[in-house]
């Protein structure tokens, strides 16, 4: 499979890219070599609370001290990118817009493919 997320994170300025599902749980993430120590973090964010606090949210930029966030919904979730001070958002904006429909189609298969699971062993 072609790796989706390749594109976006060789934009200059991005870190890494993190998948959230509308409940919080954290389906996956992708960081470039050199910031992949951030990943190991992930799973002391409240991802629930966080999400809960995004409800109607289609598009949001967060700007803190030393880094950025870019949010933007999909159909099941929230696909948050994690930029520098000088990433270009407009880059990173078209770069989601033409990731999306692949991350959609990719989670709707892997929803398909879990229901099937449980009917058959369960």
């Amino acid at each position: 499979m072609k790796d989706i997320f390749r594109d976006l994170l060789e934009t200059e300025g991005v870190h890494g890219l993190v998948v959230v599902s509308d409940v919080g749980d954290l389906v996956l993430s992708r960081f470039s070599e050199k910031f992949s120590y951030e990943e190991k973090k992930l799973s002391q964010v409240g991802w629930a609370t966080f999400v809960i606090e995004l409800m109607g949210v289609r598009e949001a930029e967060l700007i803190y001290d030393t880094a950025r966030l870019y949010i933007r919904k999909s159909l099941s979730g929230y696909l948050i990118v994690v930029l520098d001070e000088e990433a270009p958002v407009s880059m990173v904006r078209i770069g989601c817009e033409a990731m999306l429909p692949s991350l959609d189609k990719m989670k709707s298969t892997g929803k398909r493919i879990s229901e099937i699971l449980r009917k058959k062993i369960f």
